[in-house]
């Protein structure tokens, strides 16, 4: 049964987290050795509604600066599996212990925009609540801050907080979400950073007068496209936006055979 421990969470989270739990296995036919994993953690508000940990990666980072992310990273020789690697990035970013987390599911791999394949682990964390953040320690080397969101958010954005744009990606046009505001009331702080991107809100501001600590931070492509998925499969409902592109494909089959032919081990590009 899912959770054991449920003294902090409603029936419609006790629900989610089962959902989760009965999620069908992941697909993952992509031919790499050069894999990463994340941690998409999950824990109860005071309202028993679950919310994601999600970190500000350190401006000081080679790639993907500034961004808001889950914890996570590429597989080490050491790690058992794609479970061992995310619970241990989490460890090493923002002091979440290994044992503090239950596995829920696995999702199938999805592409960064460096082309690296990274899979989803989506855990519960039964003993800690979102109030008890506070417990957790950025990496100064690798993590502004540590924030957490309703996971909800990710199906129905408050008006204003929510856009997308389409690009060409892969095999098709493709939408990128991006939502505004997140872990504005619920966040740890590491050393002082600002967004060198913020182009989006508060125009009339310049970027390095932004004080996310009282607006959030945004969270954007490959991370907003993961909660979608986990929000769905949890709440088993379709957001109230448009998902995809017109034409998008959304094959994670198509995507792994496009993706071996262009950067496994035989690729043909």
């Amino acid at each position: 049964m899912i959770p054991q421990d449920a003294k902090y969470l409603n029936e419609k989270s006790i629900r989610a987290l089962q959902n989760l739990k009965n999620n069908p296995p992941s697909v993952d036919n992509f031919q790499t050795s050069k894999r990463s994993a994340v941690l998409v953690a999950l824990m109860a508000n005071s309202e028993g509604d679950l919310e994601v940990i999600l970190t500000v990666r350190s401006s000081s980072l080679r790639t993907n600066a500034g961004d808001s992310a889950f914890p996570g990273g590429k597989v080490d020789p050491e790690d058992v599996d794609l479970i061992a690697t995310a619970k241990r990035e989490a460890l090493e970013e923002v002091q979440l212990q290994p044992s503090e987390s239950q596995t829920l599911t696995i999702l199938s791999p999805v592409l960064s925009r460096q082309m690296q394949v990274v899979t989803p682990v989506v855990v519960y964390c039964p003993a800690m609540a979102a109030a008890d953040i506070s417990s957790l320690y950025p990496n100064p080397g690798e993590v502004a801050a540590i924030f957490t969101t309703p996971l909800e958010y990710f199906l129905s954005p408050p008006p204003g907080q929510y856009t997308s744009f389409e690009m060409q990606w892969t095999l098709s046009n493709f939408r990128v979400h991006r939502f505004e505001g997140c872990g504005a009331s619920n966040h740890v702080l590491g050393e002082p950073e600002v967004d060198p991107e913020d182009h989006h809100s508060h125009a009339s501001s310049p970027p390095s007068q932004v004080d996310r600590s009282k607006v959030g931070w945004p969270v954007y492509g490959m991370t907003a496209g993961v909660l979608i998925e986990v929000a769905k499969i949890a709440f088993q409902r379709e957001p109230d936006f448009e998902v995809r592109a017109p034409g998008q494909v959304d094959d994670v089959a198509l995507t792994a055979e496009w993706y071996n032919r262009a950067f496994g081990p035989r690729s043909s590009l």
